[in-house]
């Protein structure tokens, strides 16, 4: 026998055994990968649900107060700047008066002889000397010449202006000059004034976190200035909006306004405008069946979680309520103490698993 020739046979019968060997050995240990269960099961217990909201808004003044006023004119002088403190009644700016002034003494001269008239004619009506009608219309005469006058009066008084509160000047006021007219939809402001000891969040909150959210609720709060640094407030109002303005909408989405008061101890480390990032402490559930918010899961037919029966996980249906950060409430479908899958692929070689799908 050719020696090269039985060599090659014994080499080729080798290989021959080594691929079917691997063969082997690849089909059974991807049967058992595949067939293997792959997920981290845990308990229904009892616990605590607590729901953190994540909102973002801008600080406000609490009180605050647009200055214009109802007559047209030129500003005269103003005699505030930007952060200036000022107190209630002060006189902040002028407009120029003397038209103002010249209308004033003409309503007074025209009042005045309407008044003669109207005294002259008293005493001839109450002679007999001219008709009733006569008298009537002197006094009719007179009143609409006080009216103006009165107006006039108003007007003068209104070209001084002084501040309605005590506060904070925010922004820059219009400068001495410029004209200030009126009749139109936006009135001009003069300046701004503020009590910055007295600040509130406006926070944009989703439609859908809304009702989670109740007066009084801890808010915690950063803001870009202090950075590393986190403040505490409190939920003050929630607003329901009014006809025709119930909340503001953003890509089918609606969002309504959160107002969350700001300790007067730590306002000073805040500016009206700053942006506020958030985290509001919504409702809080204690003493309820509670799972991991990755043990349940949605498809068409609703929520269900995955009970371990008999060694296997077999699906069950649940109902859901309040939503914490890791973990949700379940109302039914499952008792305190069942095993559950909470994570990871649920795989079974049984049929009424075979449609089971990935977590």
């Amino acid at each position: 026998m050719d020696f090269n020739k039985y060599r090659s046979k014994i080499v080729a019968a080798a290989l021959a055994i080594c691929v079917i060997g691997g063969g082997t050995y690849y089909y059974m240990h991807t049967n058992t990968t595949q067939t293997k269960t792959q997920y981290t099961t845990g308990k229904v217990e009892k616990g605590t649900v607590k729901t953190l909201i994540s909102a973002t808004g801008t600080i406000n003044p609490v009180n605050y107060v647009d200055i214009s006023t109802n007559v047209a004119g030129k500003l005269e002088s103003v005699l505030v700047k930007e952060n200036d403190q000022v107190t209630e009644g002060q006189v902040i700016a002028y407009l120029d008066m003397r038209s103002m002034q010249a209308t004033v003494d003409r309503a007074k001269s025209a009042m005045d002889n309407a008044e003669k008239d109207m005294n002259r004619y008293a005493t001839l009506a109450a002679q007999d000397a001219i008709a009733r009608q006569t008298y009537d219309t002197a006094v009719s005469t007179y009143e609409q010449a006080k009216a103006t006058y009165d107006s006039a009066v108003a007007n003068l008084s209104d070209a001084t202006i002084t501040a309605p509160m005590t506060g904070t000047i925010i922004g820059t006021p219009l400068k001495a000059g410029q004209t200030i007219s009126t009749g139109i939809s936006t009135q001009m402001v003069i300046a701004t004034i503020a009590d910055l000891s007295n600040l509130e969040i406006y926070l944009t909150v989703d439609e859908t976190d809304i009702g989670n959210i109740r007066s009084g609720s801890k808010v915690d709060f950063t803001v870009d200035s202090q950075p590393g640094k986190t403040f505490t407030g409190y939920v003050s109002q929630i607003a329901k909006g009014t006809k025709g303005e119930m909340g503001t909408t953003s890509s089918s989405v609606v969002y309504y306004t959160v107002k969350v008061q700001i300790p007067s101890d730590i306002a000073d480390n805040f500016l009206p405008t700053m942006t506020a990032r958030a985290t509001i402490y919504g409702d809080e559930q204690k003493d309820i069946l509670v799972v991991p918010m990755t043990a349940v899961r949605t498809d068409k037919q609703g929520e269900y979680v995955y009970v371990i029966k008999n060694g296997q996980p077999t699906r069950t249906s649940v109902s859901t309520g309040l939503t914490g950060d890791t973990n949700i409430q379940i109302l039914n479908g499952v008792s305190e103490g069942d095993e559950i899958v909470v994570s990871g692929d649920v795989t079974s070689t049984s049929k009424s698993s075979s449609r089971m799908g990935p977590f």
